[in-house]
């Protein structure tokens, strides 16, 4: 005789039950894989912080890139954790005075924070650090490509003065630094589109002929944001800035 089957009424129940509590041992595994990596993450920041203050930029760098890896895997590339590791790269590699690093940090650092929705103008201080290092580094194409982005980002067209994005240190003649000489230089001078000066020449100076020569020889070196027409870059002309000498600084 066949044995007969039953249908256990409470077997739905117990299924859909048991089925529940998998999903909340599933759910508190990963909330406590988050939690330990979150953790993992506080105390890369501490070390991060710690090692930079003592001036240990090569460990520093080291936590700074395993802190990066681990919150960009787990918080994303936008995440505020994930941009400090970022920052925290760059500021170790210019504490080491490695210009290419820096400015591969710089980059792929500008690159996220973008991607995260910062405004252009929180983004500009990076971005003229990024230029002084690849115009002292003789990367012009990267320091065109820069100037050209805070360009775009100011509006720059007619009627507008270009900003310096780059100034060359100006050197102080020594003979009129020990003689307590100040004074002023205007220069007139026409932009390319890649914003270098073109054609610089003294306008005005106070006193004349004193420090014109330490004026020219600086100045020929900056950038200025060239204009922008139809979303590119285009020369100009007829443009004027001040350069001032003063005790304890120049330029």
């Amino acid at each position: 005789m066949a044995a007969t089957k039953t249908w256990d009424a409470t077997r739905p129940a117990v299924m859909r039950a048991m089925a529940g509590i998998l999903a909340v041992a599933l759910l508190l595994s990963f909330t406590a894989c988050d939690n330990d990596a979150e953790r993992q993450v506080k105390g890369l920041k501490m070390q991060v912080q710690d090692l930079y203050g003592a001036k240990d930029f090569t460990k520093g760098l080291d936590v700074s890139q395993k802190g990066f890896a681990l919150a960009r895997k787990v918080m994303g590339d936008t995440a505020p954790d994930t941009l400090y590791f970022a920052q925290a790269i760059s500021e170790n590699q210019l504490g080491l005075h490695n210009a290419q690093g820096a400015m591969r940090a710089l980059k792929q650092e500008l690159a996220l924070r973008s991607n995260a929705g910062q405004s252009e103008k929180k983004l500009q201080s990076h971005r003229t650090l990024l230029i002084k290092l690849a115009q002292e580094s003789g990367d012009s194409s990267t320091a065109i490509d820069q100037t050209v982005i805070i360009a775009k980002a100011v509006g720059m067209g007619s009627g507008k003065e270009p900003q310096p994005t780059y100034k060359a240190d100006t050197d102080y003649p020594p003979d009129l630094y020990r003689q307590h000489v100040e004074g002023d230089v205007e220069i007139a001078f026409d932009l390319d589109e890649d914003g270098k000066p073109v054609g610089a020449r003294v306008s005005k100076a106070t006193p004349p002929n004193v420090f014109d020569s330490a004026a020219l020889e600086s100045f020929r070196k900056w950038r200025f944001t060239p204009y922008i027409e139809n979303d590119a870059p285009v020369s100009s002309t007829g443009h004027h800035f001040t350069l001032a000498f003063r005790m304890g600084r120049a330029g």
